[in-house]
């Protein structure tokens, strides 16, 4: 099924800051490519590519320093015949561990705060090796959300008892992921078919059909990265139209559009800003007063 979106009522409007009140600021540039970002509890922003391709940097928000190193993930990842470490999503879990979907590898990987140990979550399902991992997301039951745009696939893995399966029970493409704050909906940036899709996640662990949210195919536009905040709002970000774009999900109406102030590819909430990865940097829109 298909759910269209309408324009955001004007007790909407009152709820997030107009275009003309949010500009883009940038936080960290230049970058080798800016991908994956992620926060943790205590504000530290994670982000792939930093000065090379498969190092990961740390940012401590609200302070006047400059980022650091967290991990080389070619120092601990051996390549795999030609491809070699590419960090892509991150997510923090809430022991504080990173998570990274590593494209070039194709694993999915996780390390401690001290980044003194790493492990290797995911590289296979059924015998066959993850031929590529673009984003995740976690669920607050711990499940944990892989998407493989290559393949066509979402896996579904569950660390606590080994388990790694497939979600979609239908072709998709996807590359940006977000699961909603109460854990039962997950939301697919697929840039290929301009358009992005729902799934309602299911307690068993069984597949599931997605249906569309917003439908960009007419126009071409290319949704890649999707977040939301603490409120359920979800923001997408729509590539080269160097747009992010807010919605309520639950009444599936538009709510607000902003400059991103350049290629919108990867996004991530925290504490009343989105921050927003693509080109060579990294900038942030402030959506509280």
């Amino acid at each position: 099924p298909k759910k269209s979106i309408k324009p955001a009522s004007s007790r909407n409007e009152e709820i997030l800051p107009s275009a003309e009140e949010v500009r883009p600021e940038t936080v960290i540039s230049p970058l080798e490519h800016s991908s994956g970002l992620a926060f943790s509890a205590e504000s530290d922003l994670f982000f792939s590519n930093y000065e090379k391709e498969g190092r990961i940097g740390k940012y401590k928000v609200g302070l006047q320093q400059a980022p650091e190193v967290f991990i080389d993930l070619a120092d601990w990842v051996s390549p795999v015949g030609e491809f070699t470490v590419r960090a892509e999503g991150l997510k923090v879990d809430d022991e504080g561990r990173l998570l990274v979907a590593d494209g070039g590898t194709g694993k999915l990987l996780r390390i401690s705060p001290t980044a003194h140990k790493l492990e290797v979550l995911a590289d296979s399902y059924d015998g066959y090796r993850f031929g590529s991992v673009k984003d995740l997301a976690i669920a607050p039951n711990g499940d944990l959300f892989v998407s493989s745009p290559h393949t066509g696939t979402i896996y579904r893995i569950r660390p606590d008892i080994g388990y790694v399966g497939i979600l979609n029970d239908d072709l998709v493409r996807v590359e940006g992921l977000a699961m909603s704050p109460d854990g039962n909906q997950l939301v697919a940036a697929e840039p290929d078919a301009s358009r992005v899709v729902v799934y309602d996640i299911p307690e068993d662990l069984i597949l599931v059909d997605s249906w569309t949210l917003v439908d960009f195919s007419p126009s071409g536009v290319e949704p890649r990265g999707v977040a939301f905040d603490e409120r359920g709002r979800l923001f997408l970000a729509l590539g080269n139209l160097n747009e992010i774009r807010a919605f309520d999900l639950a009444l599936g109406v538009e709510l607000a559009r902003y400059d991103a102030g350049g290629v919108a590819e990867s996004l991530s909430y925290w504490n009343g800003s989105l921050y927003v990865g693509g080109g060579k940097e990294i900038r942030r829109l402030n959506l509280r007063d």
